[in-house]
C-alpha cells in the first residue's frame, strides 16, 4: 500500500463505493470507473479473520489508442509492468480518494492502465493480446481498474 491508501477496519464495500461513485459521472460519452487495490490473503476461505481487502485507491489512470503485448517496453523489474508503449497516450486523469475517474473520449478502442511506482499496469487481456482494453461507443462505459496485489 500507498502512503495515502486508506483501509476502514481492513475491509471495504468496493461494490457499495462502486455504486455511489456510478452517481458522480458528469461526462457524456467516454469511460468511467472505479480503481481499486486487491491484496492480502483472498484464498478461498472461511475464516473471517482473512486478511482480503479490496478497497479504493488514489493513482494516475492512462489511455491509450489500443495496446497490445506487441505494443510494450517491460518493466526490468517486473514482468507484471510496463516501462512504456508504443502506442499514442490519448488522456491522462487521476482517481480520485474514491477510486473514481472518468474520462471524456470519442467512440474508438483504448488501453486504459494504472500508473503503479511510475510503471504502466494493466490488469486486463483480451482475446487479441490487448491490454485492458475498452470499446467506447456513444454514451458512457464503465471500466473498473484492479491493482492485484494479493498474496498468491
Amino acid at each position: 500500500m500507498k502512503a495515502g491508501d486508506k483501509m476502514v477496519n481492513n475491509k471495504c464495500d468496493i461494490v457499495s463505493i462502486q455504486q455511489q461513485n456510478s452517481s458522480r459521472i458528469t461526462i457524456t460519452n467516454g469511460v468511467w470507473g472505479t480503481v481499486s487495490l486487491l491484496q492480502g490473503n483472498c484464498m478461498p476461505t472461511t475464516d473471517k479473520n482473512s486478511t482480503c481487502s479490496q478497497c479504493p485507491v488514489e493513482r494516475e489512470v492512462r489511455i491509450y489508442n489500443y495496446t497490445t503485448i506487441q505494443d510494450i517496453v517491460p518493466a526490468d523489474d517486473n514482468p507484471a509492468l510496463a516501462k512504456s508503449f508504443k502506442t499514442q497516450l490519448i488522456k491522462t486523469v487521476m482517481a480520485d480518494e474514491r477510486g473514481f475517474y472518468q474520462a471524456d473520449l470519442p467512440e474508438g478502442k483504448y488501453t486504459i492502465v494504472v500508473v503503479e511506482d511510475g510503471k504502466l499496469y494493466a490488469p486486463t487481456f483480451d482475446g487479441n493480446g490487448g491490454l485492458s482494453s475498452v470499446a467506447v461507443k456513444p454514451g458512457r462505459v464503465n471500466f473498473n481498474l484492479v491493482l492485484n496485489h494479493a498474496l498468491d
